[in-house]
């Protein structure tokens, strides 16, 4: 058999694959109406565990680990069609929200950043010392919002703040892109009030991955599959639980889209902790 045969071959088993595919797939349909009229989870990693370990019996040790492979991809892209398919027919996903922005008349900036802020009047600025006295000045209700430097782009992010947004549950609503010599920053305002337009092209969200083997892969391949771009990913150590990290995530994407929805839905289910940090826009050059 030469090597035409041989693609001659691998061609007609692609298209039994795709027939299967297809079948697997409304199958898979018929899953997602009975769970959305149940509620029942849609991922279930002791069963899935149970299915992977009874297909895999008797497969060749040359080939288990792509074979199992292979199962878990199909595993992944059928939760990722039921999740859809579930908001489609049930509206699970209640993210309490404002369609505008609020105007905010004392935002809180630490003093050393100031000198960064000359979209907003100064009379507006509430000048604090450091991050945990604008954590004190949001959480009295000394001022309606927060403005501070999150990201040198190219260079570093600021733990402090993405700290302060994951304890307070505060959400960014607006992002400038300021110049600081050779250096670009991000300057984020944020609020107690997660705020969704149609023109918003950017959303942050941290997660904590389950701690198991792939699971990080799992979730990168999850915003891959509903095409969405990623434009800034860091971590940082998940104090509550030793060798485990929290990820902070940048996707270009906006919450009122279809898609959108559907993967935040979905990464909602399948972490072990999952928390919106805000919607907005940023202008690039």
């Amino acid at each position: 058999m030469d090597l035409k045969d041989v693609r001659t071959e691998i061609d007609s088993v692609d298209l039994q694959i795709k027939e299967l595919f297809k079948k697997r797939m409304e199958l898979a349909d018929a899953v997602a109406r009975v769970k959305a009229e149940t509620e029942d989870a849609i991922y279930k990693p002791d069963r899935e565990k149970e299915i992977i370990d009874h297909l895999t019996e008797g497969v060749s040790p040359a080939i288990n680990y792509e074979y199992t492979a292979l199962i878990k991809r199909i595993m992944e892209i059928s939760r990722k069609y039921q999740y859809g398919r579930t908001l489609e027919l049930r509206n699970c996903l209640d993210i309490p929200c404002l369609d505008q922005e609020l105007i905010y008349k004392n935002i809180a900036v630490q003093k050393s950043e100031v000198y960064l802020c000359d979209a907003y009047e100064r009379k507006t600025l509430y000048p604090v010392s450091s991050v945990s006295d604008m954590k004190e000045a949001i959480h009295t209700g000394k001022v309606d919002a927060g403005l501070g430097v999150i990201e040198s782009v190219g260079m570093d992010v600021s733990d402090s703040i993405h700290k302060l947004l994951i304890e307070e549950k505060l959400f960014i609503n607006h992002c400038d892109l300021v110049r600081d010599g050779d250096l670009t920053k991000k300057l984020v305002r944020f609020s107690k009030n997660l705020v969704l337009r149609p023109e918003d092209n950017r959303l942050k969200f941290m997660f904590v991955c389950p701690n198991r083997s792939g699971s990080l892969a799992s979730i990168l391949s999850m915003i891959s599959d509903y095409n969405i771009n990623m434009t800034e990913i860091h971590s940082r150590p998940d104090h509550n639980e030793n060798w485990n990290y929290m990820f902070m995530v940048e996707i270009a994407a906006n919450l009122l889209e279809k898609g959108t929805r559907s993967l935040i839905f979905q990464l909602m289910n399948e972490t072990q902790a999952f928390q919106l940090l805000g919607s907005y826009t940023v202008l690039e050059s």
